[in-house]
């Protein structure tokens, strides 16, 4: 009966201390006017190469959508520019996003791109709208081992985000992907026309943010710099690539969402 206070005691101390430690990691997290964000790591990545212009791109981005709201994998949607002839200027499409295509078709050693095409993990293509095939290639590389191997640790502090990453696998490059969560279009010519499409994890820009090679890679991001971007979310990969800029396997990836909440 008599260890009983002491039990209780030890008890209390270990609570406060839990309470203490989660009040620091609010604190943290909200501090110097941060905005709340959330981080989570992916199994996967699928990237869709797609045009609002193209009449068998709207099955693909329904796919592409689904995985875009389960979250459990990182889809991104590469709206490309090379439709825009036929009628209708896609609103989202960009030439780098073009050119990011026209390096993995390099890499998959085709002599040309099309859309929809879906990349999984930067390691091999399907026809965007093969949703059975999509998903078996996700999880054959996942189970081989093959997949996101690398963990990118994102820590939220000070109204930072703090990024860390190693790997003894050879170098990659750390990229940072803006993105926005759910864009509804109109299109009112072209092949799509009349109709009237959600598009889901749309992306807004790409940027480099640093070469991992044997050692460990640290980045320090400013949350408001990152809401300024104006962007709903952003990702983060690690992507091999050949010194000429071909993109290659995506070895790691973390989400990070909340930006303009």
């Amino acid at each position: 009966m008599k260890q009983r206070p002491k039990l209780l005691e030890r008890i209390l101390r270990k609570s406060l201390h839990a309470c203490a430690a989660t009040l620091v990691l609010w604190a943290g997290a909200f501090s110097h006017g941060a905005m709340a964000a959330d981080v989570s790591q992916p199994r996967a990545v699928v990237e869709l190469f797609t045009s609002q212009g193209c009449s068998s791109c709207p099955p693909a981005d329904e796919i592409l959508s689904g995985y875009a709201k389960k979250g459990d994998v990182l889809a991104l949607s590469w709206h490309v520019d090379y439709w825009n002839y036929l009628g209708w200027k896609d609103t989202f499409s960009q030439a780098k996003f073009t050119k990011r295509q026209q390096r993995y078709a390099a890499s998959f050693a085709r002599r040309g791109v099309y859309t929809p095409q879906a990349v999984i993990n930067g390691r091999n293509h399907a026809v965007g709208s093969r949703a059975g095939e999509i998903k078996s290639m996700i999880n054959q590389y996942e189970r081989s081992g093959k997949g996101l191997t690398v963990p990118i640790k994102a820590v939220l502090a000070d109204g930072r985000v703090e990024l860390s990453a190693q790997s003894d696998s050879g170098d990659a490059t750390m990229y940072i992907v803006y993105f926005d969560k759910e864009r509804t279009v109109k299109i009112q010519r072209g092949e799509n026309s009349g109709q009237t499409i959600t598009y889901h994890n749309v992306v807004r820009d790409i940027a480099m943010l640093g070469m991992l090679g044997d050692s460990k890679l640290n980045v320090s991001l400013s949350l408001a710099e990152l809401k300024e971007q104006g962007a709903e979310a952003c990702a983060i990969i690690l992507q091999k690539t050949t010194p000429d800029g071909t993109p290659g396997a995506i070895i790691g990836a973390t989400i990070i969402g909340g930006l303009t909440s």
